[in-house]
């Protein structure tokens, strides 16, 4: 019997979506993706495809610069902007650059920062696998790789929220955030509300170490002002969930999802995860499982997941009451780790992994013998209902009240432009799509009833 999961049939999938190019909701790559994987899906013919529209303000920068001059001299430099910060007026924004260190109230303290651009340098701090070890359902590292190495928190967009609200509440005119290393970043004010239009209330860019040192090395020489021109528009606009659905002998749903939006063209943010998903949806699009199937390809992950926000409030009332479990799947990345200088450098192995598993009924066994089986090393099972809570586009399930079994790496390059096709983990697709695939089919042997009852939770659904 042929293989139902073809490696070469799953990095087509994923290098046709990487071709795409940036594909951000509301733009028009974005909008071929959606396309592309609505047809996907009807040729393999699901049983039922469709499309959902998730409509949003759509936030779009025109032009973006810094120029910076003082005794040092004049320089200009290449910022990204802070996506859903405010826009500038054609001329820019100047003032004295003053430097706010990491950002916190404590940094913002005895300052003068009326009418003056922040310079914040993120610290993003690091996770050390072993105290990870100690809170963890289980860890699958046969080879003892992971004992007294970190993880940086590159996820951790607290830092960058508090950095630009402390900025705004210091009367910064503007702020400016430099990387820890030398990455494109992609930055989205995360106090924003798409839905309602709220943004935040002055212009912020981005740097990456080098040019953020740049900057500092003016700023040594005396006072330096910059100019600081972020310019564009919001106009109404609208992303696309994708969702498959295999019925099944009953109701309750059984979920496999991941996003299919990327910040820049998105290899292992999320290309080769979706690949996954299609992959399990052209196994069983002619079954008849004992539990109905949706295959989920949301929207808007970049823009705070606002893509599964709106399908779980869409519907509350009938797929999400009868929901089971959320299986998401996402990132297959080889590890890069941050030389001296900054600079991304691999290491030859695969990104540790992590698996959110909800600690209900026999979901953790089930992911742990799934995660054993196939061999996913570097792999740690780590609970939904930590301070970490669930950091990955499952987050809004786990949030609402729903179980989730979440795998995801988080490479120090996963938001960024140097997210590039060779950092694909090639050997990981297939066992970890297996893995997936025996998740499910253990699933399907239990009481959907031992890992959740239908209904909303005591409390409704918490999608904020």
């Amino acid at each position: 019997m042929a293989d139902a999961f073809t490696l070469d049939e799953m990095l087509g999938w994923a290098r046709d979506l990487y071709d795409m190019g940036m594909k951000r909701p509301g733009t028009t790559a974005g909008a071929h993706a959606e396309a592309y994987l609505l047809g996907a899906l009807r040729g393999m013919g699901l049983p039922r495809v469709w499309a959902e529209d998730v409509p949003f303000t759509g936030w779009f920068h025109d032009h973006v610069m810094l120029t910076v001059g003082g005794a040092g001299g004049t320089r200009g430099f290449s910022p990204h902007p802070i996506s859903y910060g405010a826009f500038t007026p054609p001329g820019g924004v100047t003032g004295p650059i003053v430097d706010a260190g990491g950002g916190t109230d404590d940094d913002f303290a005895g300052k003068d920062f009326t009418n003056a651009v922040a310079l914040v340098t993120y610290a993003h701090g690091e996770l050390p696998y072993d105290l990870m070890r100690e809170f963890a359902h289980s860890v699958h590292d046969p080879k003892d790789t992971l004992s007294g190495k970190s993880q940086i928190m590159t996820w951790l967009v607290e830092e960058e929220r508090r950095a630009y609200d402390a900025a705004t509440a210091a009367g910064a005119a503007g702020i400016i955030s430099v990387f820890p290393f030398d990455i494109t970043p992609y930055l989205c004010y995360d106090g924003t509300n798409p839905f309602t239009g709220r943004m935040g209330s002055i212009p912020g860019v981005g740097l990456k170490k080098s040019e953020g040192d740049a900057l500092k090395e003016l700023l040594a020489r005396g006072e330096a002002r910059g100019t600081l021109t972020l310019t564009g528009h919001t106009k109404s606009a609208v992303t696309r969930n994708i969702i498959g659905l295999v019925p099944g002998e009953s109701e309750r749903i059984l979920q496999v999802a991941c996003h299919h939006d990327s910040m820049w063209p998105g290899a292992t943010e999320d290309a080769a995860g979706v690949a996954a998903v299609l992959a399990l949806a052209k196994k069983y699009a002619a079954k008849k499982p004992k539990l109905t199937l949706a295959f989920v390809l949301d929207a808007a992950e970049c823009l705070v997941i606002i893509g599964s926000r709106a399908y779980i409030d869409r519907h509350k009332d009938d797929m999400i009451h009868n929901f089971v479990c959320d299986l998401h799947i996402e990132h297959f990345a080889l590890e890069y780790v941050i030389d001296d200088a900054g600079a991304l450098v691999p290491t030859g192995d695969v990104q540790p992994r992590g698996l959110f598993v909800t600690d209900t009924g026999p979901l953790v066994e089930i992911a742990k013998e799934a995660v054993v089986a196939h061999d996913l090393r570097r792999t740690t099972l780590l609970p939904t209902n930590t301070p970490l809570g669930v950091p990955t586009d499952a987050s809004a399930y786990n949030r609402a009240g729903l179980p989730v079994v979440s795998f995801i790496s988080a490479p120090v390059y996963w938001n960024a432009a140097e997210d590039t096709w060779e950092k694909i983990a090639v050997d990981e697709i297939v066992p970890a799509t297996k893995a997936y695939d025996q998740m499910i089919q253990a699933i399907m042997e239990k009481d959907p009833d031992e890992i959740r009852i239908p209904g909303p939770p005591e409390k409704g659904y918490i999608l904020e």
